[in-house]
């Protein structure tokens, strides 16, 4: 049986494994038969190798394939896979980058055993913090989830972290335990500051600039996250659907550009984001040190 864990949830994909070996093992014992193969290190051969192979003293065998992308599988290698894999063998094909475009995909995404794992977002999201909290026995309120989820992002890696922490600290999960112990995101955090660079707050912008080198964000990073909003800001205030689905934007984080974009005019915003395009440039091409060019930045913006 051929199983085929795809999509750009890697934390839901790693949690399935977890299941499937567990069960697995629970099945086996102890002389259960459980290989890794990471193919883009090993190559075809020792996939193909291991596939040939029968179980001897266990009913079953369970293969778990990584970066089999990687090595990028001939049409007759998929088709080779796909028939020499037997009854008796359970098959894990990861892949959580798929190139829909690819005879891997398309072979692979009919099998039976074919899963997409998207990310979750918006309310999906919220249900699954929730879920994450009961499940540690906490209790938190559907509002409070919704604003960790804001607060912390959509990384669920992240999000799992912060949920056992508080957990941990208290099992009533509240707004304020959340602001006295998560760490926002550095999306969270750059939204804060995108919006006192709308109000021309030179010294909370400073201020907010420092906190997030503290946290120990790279300029470089911490710029890409300035653009990601500004570029928010324009999708939000242009309302074009086809546009927002083509850079692949959050509903949630155009709904919250929606209301900054709504304060400022279309050519502001233009004009801010060449500036921040401009600056981006001048590091990359090391024409200023990154901490000179981004406070330059910022005193030109709240000009």
């Amino acid at each position: 049986m051929i199983l085929y864990l795809y999509g750009e949830n890697s934390f839901a994909i790693n949690r399935q494994v977890g299941l499937i070996k567990q069960k697995y093992q629970q099945s086996t014992g102890e002389e259960g038969d459980l290989q890794n193969i990471d193919v883009s290190e090993k190559g075809m051969g020792e996939l193909l190798s291991s596939l040939a192979v029968m179980p001897m003293f266990v009913s079953s065998r369970l293969i778990i394939a990584r970066n089999l992308a990687a090595a990028k599988p001939a049409v007759e290698q998929i088709d080779e896979i796909i028939n020499n894999t037997a009854e008796s063998t359970n098959l894990v094909i990861i892949d959580p980058k798929p190139d829909k475009r690819t005879i891997m995909y398309k072979s692979l995404s009919k099998q039976k055993g074919a899963k997409e794992f998207k990310a979750l977002r918006g309310h999906e999201l919220v249900k699954w913090v929730a879920a994450e909290v009961h499940k540690l026995n906490a209790k938190i309120s559907n509002q409070d989830a919704t604003y960790l989820a804001n607060l912390v992002g959509e990384d669920q890696w992240t999000l799992s972290n912060e949920i056992e922490k508080l957990a941990n600290y208290n099992p009533e999960i509240t707004k304020a335990t959340i602001d006295e112990l998560a760490t926002p995101s550095l999306e969270n955090n750059t939204f804060i500051l995108t919006e006192a660079l709308a109000k021309r707050d030179l010294k909370r912008v400073i201020n907010l600039y420092n906190q997030l080198k503290l946290q120990g964000h790279a300029d470089q990073m911490i710029l890409g996250a300035i653009i990601y909003q500004y570029r928010s800001l324009l999708l939000a205030n242009l309302n074009d659907p086809e546009l927002i689905s083509a850079y692949k934007m959050s509903p949630y984080s155009i709904s919250k550009a929606k209301a900054l974009a709504s304060k400022m005019t279309l050519s502001d915003i233009k004009k801010s984001y060449k500036a921040i395009a401009d600056v981006d440039l001048s590091i990359k091409t090391g024409d200023l040190p990154s901490s000179e060019a981004m406070n330059k930045l910022f005193y030109a913006l709240c000009k």
